[in-house]
């Protein structure tokens, strides 16, 4: 298993729009951040999507909080800010840096707020792919920038709404909240009993109650979003499935390969290769 910050650089258009423009992208695994000794100022905007593990956030507002998998936080211009590894160590993101009059305008109307940097959104895999569609595939010019641009508003609005319930109509309870957020960190399989004691629950009860909130059972929804961070490690890794397997708690990798079909309608090895050529027909 690999203990190793790596990060992969995504291509952008990189070209200026007189609404501005997205200048950098990419993806990180097991990422460590930057320690809260030594806080860094960005002098650009930045969305950073949370896809496993956690981080303790913070800045010069004196936020200073615990992100987890499907938290997206903001980085602004001026604000100096770290972020690094919780007890449970380092975290896989997905990110964006961005810059300009448009940005400047949504925060002048607090679209986008330091006193409001972190969002949660879900499932995981839909929001990366979602994050990952801003991108033109390494075209370049002002065309291409441009169309950047505005996808990376239209992600921003659906986001918002997204973290703020305005596509539903019930707003979730915080303890259902706080379920799907543990639920999702989960490495081992829990103790049921007591995860649903820690919510004033018997199982039985938990359990209805959480199926009626979600639409499905805790113990499906765990198994989805293992599901959604094997897909993100198959996208930023060769590694073989056998280790990816082990990782997330699989028996082996036959019974990783069977869930994993079964949920994506392809097998791990024929999702990577499918990744692949996308990102080859991109950059083509």
């Amino acid at each position: 298993m690999t203990t190793r910050w790596t990060t992969r650089s995504l291509p952008t258009a990189g070209t200026p729009t007189r609404l501005g423009s997205l200048t950098l992208a990419g993806q990180s695994r097991l990422n460590r951040g930057i320690a809260r000794d030594s806080m860094r100022v960005l002098g650009s905007y930045a969305l950073v999507y949370v896809l496993a593990g956690r981080a303790q956030f913070g800045d010069a507002t004196g936020l200073k909080r615990e992100v987890v998998a499907g938290d997206v936080f903001f980085l602004f211009p001026e604000v100096a800010h770290f972020y690094e590894p919780g007890a449970s160590g380092p975290w896989d993101d997905v990110w964006l840096v961005f810059q300009g009059p448009v940005f400047d305008q949504w925060r002048r109307e607090r679209l986008l707020d330091p006193a409001d940097p972190v969002w949660h959104v879900e499932p995981v895999d839909v929001w990366r792919k979602k994050i990952m569609r801003v991108l033109t595939g390494g075209s370049t010019g002002g065309a291409a920038a441009l169309v950047e641009v505005t996808r990376l508003l239209a992600l921003l609005a659906e986001m918002r709404a997204a973290a703020r319930g305005e596509f539903e109509h019930d707003q979730r309870p915080a303890w259902l909240q706080e379920a799907c957020r543990r639920l999702e960190s989960a490495a081992a399989v829990p103790d049921w009993e007591r995860f649903a004691g820690a919510f004033g629950f018997s199982y039985e009860q938990f359990r209805r109650k959480f199926s009626e909130g979600m639409g499905e059972a805790p113990a499906r929804y765990r198994l989805a979003r293992r599901i959604d961070r094997a897909a993100a490690l198959l996208q930023a890794e060769e590694r073989p499935l056998k280790q990816i397997a082990a990782e997330l708690g699989f028996c082996d990798e036959f019974h990783f390969s069977k869930l994993f079909k079964r949920r994506t309608g392809l097998s791990p090895s024929a999702y990577r290769r499918q990744w692949r050529a996308s990102e080859r027909a991109a950059r083509s």
